[in-house]
């Protein structure tokens, strides 16, 4: 783990007095496990009031991925936002809010549109409050929210002037939505500065929501339009049923509108003057008892998406969300219990291994597999054995054993190293007229990063990508040299860590077979390896180089020209040599250029990745 992320770990859990933690793996908070179902009875309204502890997580994880290219001073104050949020946000007041708006008619995650902007910058002003020169990160921070953050319709656009106003900047927004903003404004301060929860909420639901609404309500008018216009499209539904009542609906309106619906099929409702909105939706009215209530429904369901997607760039990114029946936003708080966990896992594996026959518990014992994985692993093994040992013979003239060897051209005479004199001749064993050298072994640290997304389930890709796997680690086990192996689809798994013992992961490199799925991110594989690497080659003073190997396209993440950025700059600090196959062949040349290697059968991976760790032995020993 860097430096850097370690250092912010520790000011962070300096200021906020609960352990902090970096990750690869994503965001997260865990909570004492004996106050959890407290918390949880808390969160949803279920008991008015608990001890403050309860409520305050004992750790939280932060996910380094997302801060690779960022300053110090954006990381800092993101992480102390989310931080913050968690730990001042009234979780009640997220529920109440909720249950109110849904049984007035609304969509319940509506509320959450203004409540969780709200609650975002109510966090925020606390820490510029207390930290002034934080505004400026924040600041960058909500500008590159908003560049992304969709906002289809008045009521998110409402929503996310407050930004612009909080961050100093003109509102982007129409006249209708400027002119609900400034009534609003003064309520808006106010609740910033109110510090009880009971008080901010009833400013939120007596003053701000009530005049949000009013836009809440004109923009299902502007779906209800959305809906018919999707229709017009032609877009194509997974449930035949629906598509055909939709058509139904359109099909009676009279000619006139139904023209004007399909002569605009390419624009949203919003662009559409509110004359001819108020037009379809007065006609809407006068259709069956039946079909309004289908359109009440489409319209809830797609309201209810939109607000999601709006909703993600708010949420807690510390706590998971779960969408319950009828739309209903709650989080999923977890237990922190690192060292229990563990304790489980290792409970679990006894147990395991207490079920092995004898037989199995001694394969185990002196191979970490079980007789039937010993028999599959060995295999695999037999086909490319004959590379292990060629190539263990050949990188072991790399590696010099000998204790030490003498150098020096004074055989005799006046030359003598009196400071090794009284050693020398004690021993027995020195020439004292020549140096004692104990050579250098000269190392390399390779770390591999394994595609597993579904595409690699196609034509054997697998297990010829298995062959290759064990022959770069067999060869690396008997040469006694640190390596290490990740998996990565979307996200990155260790294999086997640098100091591990080989024999552990075994099991986890034949789990390969039944582990394939998801997705391509490259960036997050070259970020998390690079970075990895990196620090385990500067702790051991080694060379260390980064093997990847992709069978596809990437289809998560960065992607073209930012992430042949992101690669150039890895590259910097570390070799990084990309192996693609299949349709990997072209990307690896363009995003990878001259580290990257392509493999027209897969069937050839073991000599490829022979010769590349040939050819990384023939430059460290030039290098020296």
């Amino acid at each position: 783990m860097k430096e850097k992320w370690k250092a912010i770990a520790h000011l962070l859990e300096e200021e906020f007095d609960i352990e902090v933690q970096p990750s690869y793996e994503g965001w997260g908070a865990g909570y004492d496990p004996k106050f959890l179902p407290l918390l949880e009875m808390w969160a949803k309204g279920e008991v008015e009031e608990i001890p403050p502890a309860v409520r305050v997580p004992r750790g939280v994880l932060f996910n380094v991925v997302e801060f690779m290219r960022r300053n110090d001073d954006f990381i800092v104050n993101a992480i102390r936002h989310e931080i913050a949020l968690l730990l001042n946000t009234h979780f009640p007041s997220w529920r109440f809010g909720q249950r109110e708006v849904f049984r007035a008619g609304y969509v319940p995650t509506a509320f959450l549109v203004l409540f969780a902007v709200l609650e975002s910058l109510k966090v925020d002003q606390y820490i510029v409050d207390t930290n002034p020169s934080a505004f400026i990160a924040l600041k960058r921070r909500y500008k590159e929210i908003l560049k992304d953050v969709p906002a289809p319709y008045p009521y998110h656009q409402l929503a996310l002037s407050f930004i612009y106003s909080w961050i100093n900047e003109e509102i982007p927004y129409g006249e209708e939505v400027k002119h609900y903003h400034n009534t609003m404004e003064k309520s808006f301060h106010e609740f910033l500065k109110e510090k009880n929860p009971q008080n901010a909420y009833d400013i939120v639901m007596e003053e701000l929501w009530q005049k949000f609404r009013v836009l809440v309500d004109t923009s299902k008018e502007l779906n209800y339009v959305d809906l018919l216009i999707e229709e017009a499209q032609g877009k194509k539904r997974d449930d035949a049923h629906r598509a055909r009542i939709m058509t139904d609906i359109l099909s009676k309106f009279p000619e006139n509108l139904r023209e004007y619906i399909h002569a605009n099929k390419h624009r949203r409702a919003t662009e559409l003057p509110r004359e001819d909105i108020k037009r379809i939706n007065k006609f809407l009215e006068g259709i069956p008892d039946w079909m309004k209530d289908y359109m009440k429904q489409m319209s809830y369901l797609s309201l209810l998406e939109s607000d999601i997607a709006f909703l993600n760039y708010f949420l807690p990114k510390t706590l998971e969300v779960d969408v319950e029946h009828r739309g209903f936003i709650s989080f999923i708080f977890k237990a922190w219990d690192e060292v229990s966990a563990s304790q489980s896992l290792k409970s679990k594996r006894k147990q395991e291994e207490e079920e092995l026959s004898d037989m199995d518990k001694k394969f185990k014992k002196e191979h970490g597999l079980t007789q039937e994985q010993f028999q599959k692993y060995r295999l695999i093994l037999k086909s490319v054995l004959p590379y292990v040992e060629h190539f263990k013979r050949k990188f072991d003239n790399f590696l010099p054993q000998e204790e030490e060897h003498w150098s020096g051209r004074y055989h005799r005479g006046k030359r003598l190293n009196f400071k090794k004199l009284p050693t020398e001749v004690s021993i027995k064993r020195g020439r004292i007229f020549m140096r004692r050298e104990v050579p250098e072994r000269k190392e390399l640290i390779f770390e591999l990063l394994m595609d597993i997304s579904s595409s690699m389930k196609k034509e054997e890709k697998i297990l010829n990508a298995l062959k290759s796997l064990i022959l770069f680690s067999e060869v690396l086990d008997r040469l006694g040299m640190p390596f290490s192996i990740k998996a990565f689809n979307e996200n990155v798994y260790t294999l086997k860590d640098f100091n591990e013992d080989y024999k552990v992961a075994k099991s986890r490199i034949l789990d390969l077979l039944n582990s394939l799925g998801g997705s391509t991110d490259l960036s997050k594989a070259v970020s998390v390896g690079v970075e990895s690497l990196e620090v385990v080659s500067k702790k051991e003073g080694k060379r260390g180089v980064l093997i990847l190997f992709t069978d596809g396209q990437p289809t998560r993440g960065l992607k073209g020209e930012e992430l042949k950025y992101l690669i150039s700059q890895a590259k910097k600090k570390i070799p990084v040599i990309a192996v693609g196959v299949g349709e990997a062949t072209r990307m690896v040349k363009d995003y990878f250029e001259k580290t990257g290697i392509s493999v027209e059968d897969i069937s050839k991976l073991p000599s490829v990745f022979s010769f590349i760790m040939e050819n990384q032995f023939k430059r460290l020993i030039s290098v020296n």
